[in-house]
């Protein structure tokens, strides 16, 4: 399906799964980058690289179990059976790779992508209890996040799917909103342009002391500055790579402020365990899909383009 606001990714080939795109309602814009889904097929599902960002997956068919992309063990619960993620859960700021299995048969989800330090302004508690975890929404928003789960498999479609996601998020908002413009200012520095940024000077340069700073971070990203601006600096590098499917990746890492090569092998191994070699190219991440650009006046569109997830 197709339409103003929804792109369908055609996948090739035909078993693979259907991968859509849409931007969110206008007033959502500067708190959720795009809505994504997955139905059908069974190839692989994207992989989950290390990112400062959060996505909430509500699932209408099927389930995924999440792994630690470089061992056997489940990211949820430890080494033992896998545990299915709940059938809508949170997606947190993540310092390592995960992989995402189907727990039976086809699966069917929407994704909603917050941008950078966006999802403080739609849970009720600080993000420093949410890094690295998986949460369920009935746990964050209680009946509200279980409704969302039965209007999800109701729906007919994507459009409606989509109208459902909007108005629970609006409503959301309208419980927690918390501005605080110097923060705001300040992690959108940080992930915008990572980059030889020295927190003492970005502390200045939003008229607070570095000690409040640091302190109030971690409850609005999930990480301290340094950390945060770490992973920043990966998620963006990974996604430009990826995107461009960049092989000889050294030059766009020294550009990014990785010191040499050793230096960004030595990070990207310890963030994915993998070599970069190893990684890119695949097509395997979620950071890979194109940016939404700017299709008249109220809608945003991605090119049609072939995806193999």
């Amino acid at each position: 399906m197709t339409g103003p606001n929804i792109t369908v990714m055609t996948p090739s080939p035909p078993d693979r799964p259907r991968i859509g795109h849409a931007p969110p309602a206008p007033a959502l814009r500067a708190f959720v980058e795009r809505y994504w889904w997955c139905e059908g097929g069974a190839g692989a599902l994207p992989r989950l690289l290390p990112g400062t960002g959060a996505e909430l997956w509500t699932h209408w068919a099927g389930g995924v179990v999440p792994r630690a992309a470089d061992t056997a063990a489940d990211t949820a619960g430890g080494t033992g059976a896998p545990t299915p993620l709940p059938a809508a859960h949170l997606v947190c700021l993540r310092r390592a790779a995960w992989r995402l299995e189907r727990r039976a048969g086809a699966s069917g989800f929407l994704a909603v992508r917050f941008r950078a330090g966006a999802l403080r302004h739609l849970v009720p508690f600080g993000l420093d209890e949410l890094a690295d975890r998986v949460v369920a929404a009935e746990d964050l928003w209680g009946a509200s996040g279980r409704r969302l789960v039965e209007q999800v498999r109701a729906a007919g479609g994507p459009a409606q799917r989509l109208a459902l996601m909007d108005s629970f998020l609006t409503g959301r908002l309208a419980e927690h909103h918390r501005p605080e413009p110097w923060l705001e200012a300040a992690v959108g520095r940080v992930y915008r342009r990572p980059n030889g940024l020295r927190i003492d000077r970005l502390a200045a340069s939003t008229g607070v002391g570095t000690r409040r700073l640091q302190r109030a971070f971690p409850a609005a990203v999930g990480a301290r500055p340094k950390e945060f601006q770490r992973l920043a600096r990966f998620q963006r590098l990974t996604r430009r790579l990826l995107l461009e499917d960049q092989r000889d990746y050294l030059p766009a890492a020294l550009a990014a402020g990785y010191y040499d090569q050793a230096h960004f092998v030595h990070e990207f191994r310890r963030l994915t365990g993998e070599r970069p070699t190893a990684l890119l190219g695949r097509g395997l991440s979620h950071f890979s899909y194109p940016p939404l650009t700017l299709g008249g006046d109220a809608a945003r569109e991605l090119p049609r383009r072939t995806e193999t997830p």
